[in-house]
């Protein structure tokens, strides 16, 4: 397993890393995984990447009474409060370093996958942060995922916005890794525009088309390709307000991303 080299954290253990470089540890990663990986675009078995690549149990269990936890990355040994069978809340004692992921909070194929990467992130990177930082001292907890982030630039973040931004940007990295998408891109952009020159705000149900064949071929939510190809500049900010993913679920905070 390749692991981040000459890494530099704040005074907190919290990674300090721009996103290009983080973006070029995940495609190195994705090369030692299989020096072939990157021939044709294709999805990512996330349960054969973990498990043999990255040497990561993921193990799983209800977290949420409400499904709001959809994963955690114990930080430290301790106590973790899971739902057991009887639904009631017990406790387990979780080595530092266990990632758990709540297949029912996740509730698609898609956005479990996301979660697992994401914990691996926090795997990597994470296992030295205060514990101070954290609201759960033992565990990183996870109640939502962004992908792709606010549609204005963030000025500023906490220690823990900058551990799940690092963890995002991974999944989304090696998920969604640059060279897939934009050929990807490429050829569908041809196949449902028969060529034009460049996408317009006027034909959304169109770009969701495209967007979403090529979501399908990475195994991936079809709003968490939207974010990416919108990063890549591969549809302007137009475009990608016209498709209305700024709008997240009744109730949801304004910067979650919900799938579809």
């Amino acid at each position: 397993m390749l692991k981040l080299g000459n890494a530099t954290y704040t005074k907190d253990g919290v990674l300090v890393i721009y996103d290009e470089e983080l973006e070029a540890f995940a495609h190195a990663q994705l090369k030692d995984y299989d020096k072939n990986y990157f021939k044709t675009p294709h999805a990512l078995d996330v349960d054969d990447f973990v498990e043999n690549y990255l040497h990561r149990k993921v193990i799983y269990y209800k977290l949420s009474l409400d499904k709001s936890v959809l994963g955690i990355t114990a930080i430290s040994d301790g106590k973790i409060s899971v739902v057991n069978s009887d639904n009631k809340l017990d406790v387990k004692i979780f080595p530092k370093g266990t990632m758990c992921i709540d297949l029912d909070a996740c509730d698609s194929e898609t956005r479990a996958n996301f979660t697992i990467i994401h914990e691996t992130g926090h795997s990597q990177f994470d296992m030295n942060v205060n514990p101070a930082i954290l609201e759960n001292k033992s565990v990183i907890q996870d109640t939502y995922l962004m992908i792709g982030g606010a549609l204005f630039k963030v000025k500023a973040r906490t220690p823990k916005d900058w551990m799940e931004h690092h963890a995002d940007k991974y999944a989304t990295f090696i998920l969604m890794p640059k060279k897939f998408v934009v050929k990807l891109f490429k050829e569908k952009h041809k196949e449902y525009f028969n060529g034009e020159r460049r996408l317009t705000k006027h034909r959304p149900q169109r770009t969701w088309l495209m967007i979403a064949s090529i979501a399908e071929i990475l195994n991936v939510s079809k709003k968490a390709m939207a974010y990416r190809l919108r990063d890549l500049d591969l549809i302007s900010e137009e475009v990608f307000l016209s498709l209305g993913l700024d709008k997240t679920k009744k109730g949801g905070d304004d910067n979650m991303l919900w799938w579809m």
